[in-house]
């Protein structure tokens, strides 16, 4: 596998302006390690053309994912990414940037155990991450360390045993972030969510409703001009900001 993904690489480079990356795993105990460098690059799946990205699929247990992607207007798209024990690690250096991922859409395939550490240093990148929209995800840990300006991120998590660490410094940034899942009664096996908060007018939309489990959130900011909004709701009556 690593020798066809790098042969795939190499023609990318030279066929094309910008670099192109297309992936198709499947089997367990992969390690895939991609860097890009420049402005403009695209990684995804083995069904898209030039210059038009579809998402990428890895599929099996003890997974491991390294995604460099340094420059501006650069893409990340996957649909697919299904197995338990995975690990990934997301590093983006520049502005305009699109990450977007989905992981147990179906709730078929279990993705517990999943490590996801992403990085971010720039300003106007845009990212959408969905894991476990049916299935909850147990024992995630999702860590998120946020460098700039103007940044929007959209995720959701059905999880339980988690955590969900975020360390903003920046103005003007968006979190939209909805949790949910079912079963944990303490705060040691229920959805943890911790963010720290430098910056000015930044807006946060925070939802936290699994049904039956202790949600645990803890907010440090420094800034003006902020909004944030949180609503925890165990299966009670709808409350909104």
């Amino acid at each position: 596998m690593k020798k066809i993904l790098n042969i795939a690489i190499l023609l990318s480079m030279f066929a094309y302006a910008d670099n192109e990356v297309y992936v198709d795993q499947s089997g367990s105990s992969a390690t895939i390690d991609l860097e890009q460098l420049g402005s403009s690059n695209l990684i995804g799946g083995t069904s898209a053309v030039s210059g038009q990205m579809t998402a990428l699929d890895l599929d099996g247990v003890t997974m491991a994912l390294d995604i460099n992607q340094i420059g501006s207007s650069n893409i990340f798209r996957s649909d697919a990414i299904d197995g338990d024990n995975f690990t990934g690690f997301f590093e983006f250096d520049g502005d305009s940037n699109v990450f977007d991922i989905l992981m147990n859409s179906t709730g078929l395939i279990s993705a517990d155990y999943i490590n996801l550490n992403i990085d971010v240093t720039g300003s106007s990148n845009q990212f959408d991450l969905e894991i476990a929209e049916n299935s909850d995800s147990s024992y995630l840990d999702l860590d998120w360390i946020i460098l700039g300006d103007s940044n929007q991120f959209d995720f959701s998590i059905d999880y339980a045993n988690a955590i969900n660490y975020m360390d903003i410094n920046g103005s003007s940034n968006t979190i939209n972030f909805t949790g949910s899942g079912y079963g944990g009664n303490t705060s040691s096996d229920s959805g943890y969510f911790y963010l720290d908060l430098d910056g000015s007018s930044n807006t946060y939309n925070i939802t936290q409703s699994s049904t039956l489990a202790r949600d645990y959130l803890k907010i440090i900011s420094s800034g003006s001009n902020s909004n944030i909004c949180v609503i925890q709701n165990d299966s009670g009556t709808s409350t909104s900001c």
